[in-house]
């Protein structure tokens, strides 16, 4: 990542990957605040690498996204209760945490490339503020061979997930859920030697922790506490954050602080806060914190508190988003940055306190001066506040405060929502209903356009009350989500909808039934698929915009001579050569093969295409063939980190099993030297 300014960079640039850290495998982000859109389009389109525009190449985009995130084993954001809705992509999961009395605040975002994983912790929600307009702060982890970054931060990292994965659902078996728990194992076994075991012990390493807040542990204040690295106690603490504690609340936090520093001498509390003058004839200073900061001193102490003014305007009128805490005395430093607001639920010091998560830095400042100067240069220091002024308080309004008093959530009764097919490629939506909460009184749920009734009580009952009921999807485009009415919500609920697997979705428009002579094109292309479908596309609309005006005028270019037997054998010929040295690559993940098996432009499909356009049922019978022995071929590479060649062969050999399904011999009474071709063909094919 390119640094215009020490301790500055730009949040989406940590979602860029490096050269030579391989495929992307998966990937999972956790916000509170989300944009399904932002999320999609440019943290996936950065992750996956995608070399298409939203804005700018339609169906393009949708085409190379598609390809992509076919191949990733898990692509999730597991998101608060109250922002987890929009319309999106199912081929990536929404997962709802429905925290007790709380909120889910954590920010995390953990990147899984074949040679590379890394872990981003920050104060940013995954909206448009929160990585483009806001001031916020990140960490960045990175684990490959022979890094030296700590493992007990990933594996933490980890477990914390897991635990929040607990909040989504009473079913541990639901589909979204078992992906992203298989991806979150498969990391920790990626990972198992690449870092350090533990933290540095030399004072001229930086130390490295993560630090959550969660129900039942230590808060946040405490573990800053177990974590300082010195025998001598710090003396002083700057705390940067846009949200307290209630001006009425006797604001723990800023009592509690205390204890973290040294209990004799002198001792010293800075609160970076946002501050205006007074509209009018700058009578007084707003200061948007509760007073209960300055007035929170331990008796009988020597001990100091200062408000320092930080500029919204510095950053071209970014407001402050930052939350980081700096705990330091005359040798160390500990830096701690994320989202944990200096808050009571932020720090885990309320009775029922939010999810979140930190990263925390120690430097000795006597013998690494270049860490601390990176430190010192990415925490705000703001103007010193004359408290002689005349003061008005008015505190931000916090985030799970009284903003989330109007979100409708839906009830615990519904649980999940999952769209698939079954084996007759008939789609259904599946709904999951509680065991230990009943639905509230006259419940509908309604289509996304807000209008068409789906499922209803008055059906429900007549069903049974089931705890899972499968109804029929009749669109072409599968549900993201439902909207959840019921008497006296006040308005509407949203019910994401995850899939079952990623053979439920269809392809995208422009690639489905693609002729076969589009698919050799594409198979024997050494260039990426949406280059290629963009140059079938161009040919399609001029050949379309030649025959309106009045057809082809050379009598030899009527002739069509790719229908020819022998022609069509060769160039069918090459497209499967190309198709098994396609099968033969490396590949990272399960779900990348079966998109090379079973996709658009996959086997299942070219034999489709064959079975579609064949002259003759002879002609269909002898490619299929041919297309057996050439999967019987494939001799996959193997590869750090990808598929072991076993696994490859098995699902090339389920696939020739099917294809084997499709040949009936009755066709070849007249022609017995095909017959035995066939029959010894699939012979060495399936052995």
């Amino acid at each position: 990542m390119k640094n215009k300014k020490k301790g500055y960079d730009k949040i989406l640039d940590a979602w860029i990957p490096p050269k030579d850290c391989g495929e992307p495998v998966g990937c999972m982000a956790t916000s509170f605040t989300f944009s399904p859109i932002f999320f999609e389009e440019e943290c996936l389109s950065r992750f996956l690498q995608l070399g298409t525009d939203a804005t700018e190449d339609g169906a393009l985009y949708l085409i190379e996204r598609e390809e992509k995130l076919a191949g990733v084993s898990c692509a999730a954001a597991l998101i608060d209760q109250h922002h987890c809705r929009g319309s999106r992509n199912l081929r990536w999961d929404l997962l709802s945490v429905r925290i007790p009395k709380g909120i889910f605040h954590a920010k995390v975002a953990l990147l899984h490339w074949n040679n590379l994983i890394r872990l981003i912790v920050t104060s940013a929600n995954l909206t448009e503020d929160g990585y483009r307009r806001n001031q916020e702060i990140f960490g960045v982890l990175e684990y490959k061979l022979n890094s030296k970054t700590p493992l007990t931060c990933l594996t933490e990292t980890v477990d914390f997930l897991k635990k929040s994965v607990h909040y989504t659902t009473v079913n541990s078996e639901m589909p979204a859920v078992n992906r992203l728990n298989t991806f979150l194992e498969n990391v920790l076994k990626k990972s198992q030697n690449w870092g350090s075991i533990d933290n540095p012990k030399s004072r001229k390493e930086v130390r490295i922790n993560v630090l959550f807040s969660e129900p039942d542990s230590s808060t946040i204040l405490e573990n800053i506490k177990n974590i300082w690295p010195d025998n001598s106690p710090p003396n002083e603490a700057i705390i940067t954050s846009p949200f307290f504690d209630s001006p009425d609340a006797i604001n723990d936090p800023a009592h509690k602080i205390w204890d973290v520093l040294k209990q004799r001498g002198k001792a010293d509390v800075t609160y970076n806060v946002t501050a205006e003058e007074d509209g009018t004839n700058n009578e007084f200073l707003i200061i948007h914190a509760p007073e209960s900061l300055v007035k929170a001193k331990p008796l009988n102490r020597n001990v100091s508190i200062q408000l320092n003014r930080v500029s919204e305007g510095e950053m071209k009128n970014r407001p402050l988003h930052l939350k980081s805490i700096l705990i330091k005395n005359d040798y160390w430093d500990v830096y701690l940055v994320g989202s944990s607001n200096f808050t009571s639920k932020g720090l885990g010091i309320s009775k029922y306190p939010n999810f979140e998560a930190n990263l925390s830095y120690s430097v000795c400042k006597e013998v690494n001066s270049e860490a601390w100067n990176i430190i010192k240069a990415s925490y705000l220091i703001g103007n010193k506040i004359n408290q002689d002024l005349e003061l008005k308080w008015e505190s931000n309004q916090d985030e799970n405060e009284d903003s989330l008093n109007d979100i409708i959530l839906l009830p615990a009764a519904f649980e999940n929502a999952i769209y698939g097919i079954d084996e007759k490629i008939k789609a259904y939506v599946e709904f999951t209903f509680s065991i230990k909460n009943s639905p509230p009184s006259g419940w509908k749920i309604q289509c996304e356009d807000h209008s068409t009734i789906f499922y209803n009580e008055g059906e429900w009952k007549k069903q049974g009350c089931p705890l899972d009921i499968k109804i029929p999807w009749h669109d072409n485009r599968p549900p993201a989500g439902f909207n959840v009415y019921w008497k006296d919500s006040n308005g509407l609920a949203y019910w994401p909808v995850n899939i079952e697997s990623a053979e439920a979705l269809p392809p995208p428009d422009d690639l489905k039934d693609l002729p076969l002579d589009v698919l050799i094109n594409i198979l024997t292309s050494s260039r990426p698929l949406h280059i290629s479908i963009r140059s079938w596309l161009k040919r399609k609309n001029n050949q379309d915009k030649t025959h309106e005006v009045g057809g082809i005028i050379d009598p030899h270019k009527r002739v069509d001579t790719s229908t020819f037997l022998l022609q069509r054998t060769r160039r069918i010929s090459m497209a499967l050569t190309a198709l098994r040295m396609r099968l033969e690559r490396p590949v990272p993940t399960i779900e990348s093969l079966l998109w090379r098996l079973r996709g658009p432009i996959g086997v299942i499909e070219l034999s489709r295409a064959i079975t579609k356009e064949a002259q003759s049922n002879e002609e269909r019978l002898f490619l299929i063939t041919e297309l057996a022995l050439e999967l019987a071929h494939v001799n996959p590479q193997e590869a750090p980190g990808c598929l072991e060649p076993s696994k490859v062969k098995e699902e090339i050999k389920k696939v020739i099993e099917e294809l084997r399904n499709e040949v009936h011999f009755e066709t070849f009474e007249n022609l017995p030297n095909m017959e035995e071709y066939i029959i010894s063909s699939f012979e060495v094919a399936t052995k």
